[in-house]
């Protein structure tokens, strides 16, 4: 991820950020607007201290879960770094959560190619969080599918894909049929790519063989799983009838939608899949917006606000280090 005539990467990532908060605000006010506001605000307001300090508590474990398999993934990869700068940058990434794939969030390859940590080794670690979030994802999904047979077809399709997608990534003829065709590209900028996306599926196939992947999906499966039954305490507390097992494959199926449709954060269409099966299991408009809203902010947007605030304290740590180096 090199910068682009000195300019700094992260800054281009800030606009995206801001009109995606923009749009959330817009989708969330609208959303309650044409449900019932004073019916939304009632049911928001079921929710007491405890209930919330659960559910940010769920959704932090996510946070370390994802971050000990981020380390997992360094060490396969012979670049460890201290934990505490690793733990700062693995964070800051959240603020870019809303990009489309959640590409922004590897703005830690930045600072992590401070350390000597090369950008393939950080961007192939990077591919395989999201691959195995995206194998959890299915999986939890499956169990909503039980449910609602209209979704079953769309979560098998996804998951032959998936499985698919795996025997490519280690099909070594694959590698050997891509790497024969950049030798044959006349443009050198796009050999040079292309050499470099081959570099990182290498090692991204280190990465989801059968020893990490089976370690990484299992803790993607807890931390997902952990966010599940913090959305199954939220309807519990607004007296939504809805199993843990169910509550769990309505958030996956929800997040799964999201971000399949590659929309920055999947704003708008993680929330319509939420309110949708929400209200297929008994729960009213007003209800199924007010428990959608208050999952979103529990998740989402509590980790963009975790990375704001650990973003902002790296730039101001590193703009204070430049200023004291160039003044020796």
């Amino acid at each position: 991820m090199p910068t682009n005539q000195g300019k700094d990467p992260k800054r281009r990532l800030i606009r995206p950020l801001l009109w995606s908060i923009l749009a959330a605000m817009a989708i969330y006010v609208g959303s309650v607007i044409a449900s019932d506001f004073n019916a939304v605000s009632e049911s928001v307001s079921q929710l007491g201290f405890t209930v919330w300090a659960i559910v940010l508590g769920l959704s932090l474990a996510n946070y370390v879960l994802r971050f000990i398999r981020w380390e997992i993934y360094l060490a396969y990869l012979d670049c460890r770094i201290a934990t505490l700068p690793s733990l700062a940058y693995y964070l800051g990434g959240f603020a870019f959560t809303t990009s489309p794939g959640k590409a922004g969030e590897a703005v830690r390859s930045l600072y992590l190619k401070r350390h000597g940590v090369a950008y393939v080794h950080s961007l192939a670690a990077f591919f395989a969080e999201r691959f195995v979030d995206l194998v959890a994802m299915v999986l939890l999904a499956l169990v909503a599918a039980l449910t609602f047979p209209q979704y079953q077809w769309p979560v098998l399709v996804i998951t032959v894909l998936v499985i698919a997608a795996l025997s490519l990534i280690h099909a070594r003829p694959v590698h050997a049929l891509l790497d024969r065709y950049i030798e044959r590209l006349h443009s050198n900028r796009i050999r040079s790519v292309g050499k470099r996306f081959l570099d990182l599926l290498t090692s991204a196939s280190t990465l989801l063989r059968f020893g990490p992947l089976f370690v990484g999906l299992l803790l993607a499966l807890i931390a997902w799983g952990a966010e599940g039954i913090a959305f199954h305490l939220i309807l519990e507390s607004l007296g939504v009838d809805a199993s843990i097992g169910l509550a769990v494959g309505i958030y996956s199926v929800s997040v799964l939608a999201g971000a399949l449709s590659f929309i920055p954060g999947g704003l708008g269409s993680t929330e319509a899949v939420m309110v949708l099966l929400l209200k297929l299991v008994g729960a009213d408009t007003a209800t199924a917006v007010a428990a959608t809203l208050i999952c979103r902010l529990a998740t989402l947007w509590f980790a963009v606000v975790i990375g704001g605030i650990v973003l902002a304290v790296l730039e101001t740590s590193s703009k204070a280090g430049q200023r004291r180096a160039s003044d020796v």
